[in-house]
């Protein structure tokens, strides 16, 4: 056999093994909330959070007290990876994005589909035009939250600016860390 042809077989190999192995599905990586820092314009909206953390998940409740309508409002989402502690990272995923469109399509963006789904199961999400109004999320669980299984177990920012026009109304920070967890049989993997 030419050594070609063994190389072609040993990776067809490894790739068997690992499609194999991955689809076991014995663990998956979930975000853990460890702070979250708020500054809102208060001409706009008013917000807070609170985290519930526990050993294989993080529930947190949000609250945003809209107090005037939101026209055209634009997203700006923005992840970061620390794999090596300390060191500044490029952005996982930097993106800004008309809301409106992704309130009607989440899809549009993977992540952003990831957290939409938990958030919507635990309140009630706005239409847009977003009106005055309180818009509330109570438990809205990570361990529910599907992350590709390539993400690795590390610390993370998530920034999320909303905006209109050239105004900032939402800024927040979200830091944690990815965890990898067992499955059990009650959890979704």
């Amino acid at each position: 056999m030419f050594p070609f042809q063994r190389t072609v077989i040993l990776l067809f190999s490894l790739a068997c093994l690992i499609i194999s192995t991955s689809s076991r599905n014995t663990h998956k990586v979930i975000p853990i909330v460890t702070s979250v820092e708020l500054r809102d314009n208060l001409k706009y909206l008013n917000s807070s959070a609170t985290i519930h953390n526990a050993s294989t998940e993080s529930k947190v409740d949000l609250a945003i007290t809209v107090t005037r309508p939101l026209p055209d409002p634009w997203m700006n989402f923005v992840v970061w990876i620390d794999l090596a502690a300390g060191t500044l990272q490029t952005p996982l995923q930097n993106i800004t994005f008309d809301f409106c469109e992704f309130l009607k399509n989440p899809g549009l963006h993977r992540i952003g589909q990831i957290l939409h789904r938990e958030v919507k199961r635990n309140g009630n999400i706005p239409n847009c035009p977003i009106g005055p109004g309180l818009y509330k999320f109570c438990g809205i669980s990570t361990a529910a939250m599907r992350l590709p299984p390539f993400i690795p177990v590390a610390s993370y920012i998530m920034h999320v600016f909303v905006g209109v026009g050239n105004e900032i109304v939402y800024d927040s920070r979200w830091h944690g860390s990815l965890k990898r967890v067992k499955c059990t049989s009650s959890m979704r993997c």
